[in-house]
């Protein structure tokens, strides 16, 4: 896909994976809408490119992105659709880890690139579009220590599966992009020990991926957790979980 002039949102748009990706699109010549709950980051995140703009949208809300969908069937429609918004607790299930916070993961991890796909999709349909699904390399293979996170990421994972299968024959492409570790404020719930990429360096190999057509873009450390999720399973796992438990911030 030509992404000059396209019309792209992301969601959780306003720093980390999100902010590079729109950063990634605009530079390439694509007019980003980066939509999150915080109107204050997302103006200053849209200081950083003459083609980007912010959308306040809290993706748990139901009239909140039928909003942002009606912003961008106003403005011509949506050409991109990236599902990035996510949250993730690390924590030690004994510790009685408050439950509304790990439904509040479910609800901004699972039940909103549903909800984003459901308002979106109609739109996309009959046109050349493309939705990209932001999962994680634990989609393979979990990371205890962030026990809804990795279940998320799985059900993410297989949802996008499904949905590029019922959407072959149309105009509409689903990619999925499945990071490594990347360097963003997300990620300092994670392991120390683990390698981080860059979200440049992140953005960049996405742009690479679907350029070549793939629909499973795995950059880094997730295309050898992929594989050896198949080859060794039990090795994997227990190299990613050498501490099992997380800690309760």
């Amino acid at each position: 896909m030509n992404l000059k002039d396209k019309r792209i949102v992301v969601t959780g748009g306003g720093s980390g994976i999100g902010l590079a990706l729109a950063l990634a699109f605009a530079e390439a010549g694509g007019q980003v809408v980066i939509a999150g709950r915080s109107k204050s980051r997302l103006k200053e995140a849209a200081t950083s490119h003459p083609r980007l703009s912010g959308f306040t949208c809290d993706v748990t809300q139901s009239d909140d992105v039928a909003a942002l969908c009606a912003h961008m069937d106003g403005g011509g429609g949506t050409d991109v659709l990236v599902n990035n918004a996510g949250i993730m607790h690390a924590f030690d299930v004994t510790t009685q880890f408050p439950l509304e916070m790990q439904l509040d993961e479910i609800e901004i991890d699972v039940a909103a690139p549903v909800r984003v796909v459901h308002h979106f999709l109609p739109g996309m349909l009959g046109r050349t579009s493309m939705i990209v699904n932001v999962s994680s390399g634990l989609a393979y293979v979990p990371y205890a220590a962030a026990p809804v996170y990795s279940a998320s990421k799985a059900f993410l994972h297989s949802y996008t599966l499904s949905l590029r299968a019922q959407l072959a024959g149309t105009s509409v492409r689903v990619v999925e992009l499945l990071p490594p570790v990347v360097d963003t404020e997300l990620a300092q719930g994670l392991d120390p020990s683990f390698a981080r990429m860059s979200p440049r360096d992140l953005a960049a190999a996405f742009l690479r991926g679907v350029r070549k057509g793939q629909d499973e873009i795995a950059p880094g450390q997730s295309t050898q957790i992929k594989w050896m999720s198949r080859l060794a399973p039990a090795f994997i796992f227990g190299m990613l979980n050498k501490s099992p438990r997380g800690t309760t911030a």
